[in-house]
């Protein structure tokens, strides 16, 4: 499974998970576990397939499959472990976890915990703002040295055109990742004010995020979902 994790509130982790499903071209499920009220998958759905009975709410938009929770939960560990993969059998299941880092590496335990701490795949989504790097460089301490292949995606404009206050807060974590496995998401008015609906996702996100796919290897993605085994 390959994680998507947003470093802060509205850093763009949806658009970027369903943009990764999007550009594979191959069956894949998007699993967004975010507290109630914060879905972005709910106005993606060209075909509401209804709840499943487990917790969760399935939509379909060509072959990508979108899973969201019923209902909200307080903390990462009561969200319930997703339905076993589709009959038609997927490429790659993408993780959206909808809660910061903060709160996935403090809670009890879970499935959604182990699959953003042990993850062999990881995109971190934030902004090109001195609030949005501060937080990258802080959830790469927190993330520590385990082996991963890991890229950020950043939205806003490229790195020799952020302001000065930007450029000089990066951290060395943070300035590592920059030059080793990122992309720039770029600004996308409509996207912006709509959120993610049932118009195309913009062709510049979609070329960013194909980007992303080369760097982290995801072309030929095989990875499934098993329950009990993230």
């Amino acid at each position: 499974m390959l994680s998507v994790l947003g470093c802060h509130g509205s850093a763009g982790a949806t658009t970027v998970a369903v943009a990764v499903a999007t550009v594979l071209g191959q069956p894949v499920r998007v699993v967004e576990t975010g507290p109630d009220g914060s879905s972005g998958l709910a106005g993606f759905a060209t075909a509401e397939l209804g709840a499943t009975g487990t917790g969760w709410v399935r939509g379909r938009r060509d072959q990508v499959i979108l899973d969201r929770l019923q209902d909200g939960y307080a903390s990462p560990d009561q969200v319930p472990v997703p339905d076993p993969d589709p009959a038609e059998g997927l490429s790659l299941n993408v993780l959206d976890p909808g809660w910061g880092l903060g709160a996935v590496a403090l809670s009890a335990g879970g499935w959604v915990r182990s699959t953003v701490m042990d993850a062999r795949a990881l995109i971190l989504v934030t902004t090109a703002t001195v609030p949005g790097l501060r937080r990258l460089e802080r959830d790469l301490h927190d993330l520590g040295p385990v082996q991963r292949r890991l890229a950020v995606a950043v939205h806003g404009p490229g790195r020799r055109r952020w302001p000065r206050e930007v450029a000089y807060c990066v951290g060395p974590r943070t300035d590592a990742l920059l030059e080793e496995a990122s992309v720039h998401v770029p600004h996308d008015p409509g996207l912006a004010v709509r959120g993610l609906d049932t118009c195309p996702l913009p062709y510049g996100v979609l070329g960013a995020i194909r980007s992303i796919t080369q760097l982290l290897g995801l072309d030929n993605a095989a990875t499934h979902y098993q329950k009990g085994n993230t």
